[in-house]
């Protein structure tokens, strides 16, 4: 079956009996539920938001320790 299909792509011409084969069980297709896509897609979301909450605060960590000189109390 694979090496019809080779040939079928490669310009050479497979015996009638060859090519005529099907495959023995159909492809799958899996469908996933619109709660599954939701759970994942709030999951991600909520991981996104603790790391770049985790990475803000430290660019806003180092930025403070940069400008504390330059604040002037009076």
């Amino acid at each position: 079956m694979s090496d019809c299909l080779i040939k079928a792509f490669s310009g050479c011409a497979c015996s009638p009996d060859e090519c005529a084969q099907k495959p023995a069980t159909p492809a799958r297709v899996t469908f996933v539920s619109w709660r599954i896509q939701a759970i994942a897609c709030l999951a991600f979301g909520f991981l996104a938001a603790i790391v770049s909450a985790a990475w803000m605060e430290t660019q806003f960590k180092t930025r403070d320790l940069r400008n504390q000189e330059q604040v002037s109390w009076k």
